[in-house]
């Protein structure tokens, strides 16, 4: 028999964890962090103790406390008795952190398959990110010991080579289906706000299984989601786990449109052109890129978003030459100053930023004051105090995100305008989400047709019922 418990996802867009089970075979597909469940007790400065280690998510329902998939390092320091791995694999749809964050708390022996994309993207956020739980490829052994060259106990570090552990990521590709146990599992890549983003679809004896993922039909690449659909149509599902974040929304966007508003803005903008984005979102990425091009102007990326478009390659619709690379001041601020030896001003900078210091593309916030109308700038509130250095005239910001969803995102929203105001900033607004609509939902649902219909990433589930299928809400 399968059996599908939704650990996450259910009634709350996002925190997507769920597990199917058939005949001793048990997967998770996803393992993300539930925004709306953190927001309740946490907020960017107060976070989960990490030497509570796993406790405070099990007190506060952030994760589900079931047995046999969790760090074995972890729960010693909990005191809790070691246990033999009871999950075979875990399947990623892509690396948002509401399908993804929760990893690093996986036992360390845990398969995990994903696109080549997603490993990346996690790899470029474990590498340049602050978060206590971000080991995602390489994880060192938390609360332990060892014996230092005095005889003395040292706490393991990083450093520590006997005590890091590399997981075990296995690449999908498509159209090769993945044997574990029971089960068949083919990945099929979908178009969603992130490069790597895929459903899947299970096989087993007792009828197929299909998960959207996140999917959306207005990107760049909506191709991607239309054969999504007709590979599952062709599974003759008898589960399909469907996303729903519009489900309540009639509106169809476009990225296309998004690209032509941008285009047309920058047009006007007499000065420098800030546009705020997701720096993952590729496809919005190349919209800002080719919009600037449009406009003889340069598109400027931040150090995180020039550390991903190196690592993702070819798989990037530009190469890092392509834009130019922004450098700000840090620490000291010697980025600005002359006579410094370069070993000095290195040390503004994590050792992943250095590599992007002198390159021919990189340039300071001194060249945008002075040649506003060649650049077309990616900024965001993280960055936003680079402005005191720009002192940008006649400046246009172009929203290119989604809107605030909770009230932490409010105030955040409060604050970057203050800023905007303080610079006089015309602010303006140019986005597609990166879900489908409710009716591209209902529309792919019946075409698929599965027996059953089972609504996640949604707070409207009886909105499915719209759909010819019997829709189980859990």
């Amino acid at each position: 028999m399968v059996q599908i418990n939704i650990l996450g996802g259910k009634n709350e867009i996002g925190g997507n964890k769920i597990l199917v089970e058939h005949q001793g075979t048990r997967i998770l597909l996803d393992f993300g962090m539930s925004f709306n469940q953190n927001s309740k007790y946490f907020s960017e400065f107060l976070q989960p103790r990490k030497c509570s280690a796993l406790t405070d998510f099990f007190e506060l329902g952030l994760l589900p406390d079931i047995k046999g998939i969790y760090r074995t390092d972890y729960l010693e320091h909990m005191g809790r008795p070691l246990e033999e791995r009871e999950i075979d694999a875990v399947f990623l749809t892509h690396a948002h952190a509401d399908h993804v964050q929760y990893i690093h708390f996986l036992r360390f022996d845990v398969p995990i398959f994903c696109t080549r994309e997603t490993k990346i993207i996690l790899q470029c956020l474990e590498e340049t990110g602050s978060n206590t739980f971000s080991d995602y490829i390489k994880a060192c052994e938390a609360f332990k010991f060892y014996r230092n060259t005095r005889g003395g106990l040292s706490r393991v570090t990083k450093k520590q080579e006997d005590f890091l552990h590399k997981r075990n990521f296995q690449l999908m590709e498509p159209e090769k289906r993945m044997k574990i146990g029971s089960l068949e599992i083919e990945m099929v890549p979908v178009d969603h706000s992130l490069p790597g983003s895929c459903g899947y679809i299970i096989y087993t004896n007792e009828g197929n299984l299909v998960y959207t993922g996140d999917i959306r039909f207005h990107g760049s690449n909506k191709q991607l989601s239309r054969k999504f659909v007709e590979k599952a149509k062709s599974a003759n599902p008898k589960w399909l786990i469907c996303e729903g974040t519009r489900i309540d929304q009639k509106e169809v966007d476009s990225e296309d449109r998004v690209k032509e508003e941008i285009t047309r803005l920058i047009s006007s903008s007499k000065g420098l052109a800030f546009v705020e984005h997701p720096i993952r979102d590729l496809d919005r990425v190349k919209s800002i890129f080719e919009s600037a091009k449009t406009n003889g102007r340069d598109f400027v990326v931040p150090l995180k978003a020039a550390y991903l478009i190196e690592a993702l390659g070819d798989s990037c619709p530009f190469c890092i030459e392509d834009v130019k690379i922004l450098v700000p001041r840090k620490s000291w601020g010697l980025i600005y100053e002359e006579g410094y030896e370069q070993s000095l001003i290195n040390q503004d900078y994590d050792p992943w930023e250095r590599n992007f210091i002198n390159r021919s593309n990189s340039i300071t916030c001194k060249e945008l004051h002075r040649n506003p109308l060649n650049y077309v700038v990616s900024m965001s509130l993280w960055e936003i105090n680079q402005l005191v250095d720009i002192q940008p005239q006649n400046a246009i910001w172009i929203k290119s995100s989604c809107e605030p969803f909770c009230e932490e995102m409010e105030l955040d929203e409060g604050r970057k305008q203050n800023w905007l105001d303080r610079f006089e900033i015309i602010k303006h607004s140019a986005h597609a989400s990166g879900h489908a609509s409710g009716q591209e939902i209902i529309k792919m649902i019946n075409e698929i047709k599965p027996e059953n219909v089972i609504p996640v990433h949604t707070e409207k589930p009886d909105l499915f019922k719209q759909a010819e299928a019997k829709i189980i809400i859990y």
